[in-house]
């Protein structure tokens, strides 16, 4: 595995977070789960001229149909 550091809005930590509680999973777990289910199951990401700009338009497509169960051992949850 490799580490990679993200930003994120304080309002979407605190979503990813509460939902990481629910689950039982630290946040970074969660995180590290919900890209690797997104790149796994075959997403992808559309980009396009924004332009009211100056940048770019995003689109990801997360896949249409459920990507399987991933499984987490318990010392891999924190």
């Amino acid at each position: 595995m490799e580490k990679v550091e993200i930003k994120v809005s304080q309002e979407t930590k605190k979503k990813l977070s509460n939902m990481a509680v629910k689950t039982g999973l630290s946040t970074d777990k969660l995180a590290e789960v919900l890209l690797d289910s997104f790149v796994d199951g075959k997403g992808k990401v559309y980009v396009g001229d924004w332009k009211e700009g100056p940048g770019i338009r995003v689109l990801p497509d997360w896949p249409r149909f459920s990507s399987g169960v991933v499984k987490v051992k318990k010392e891999d949850m924190k």
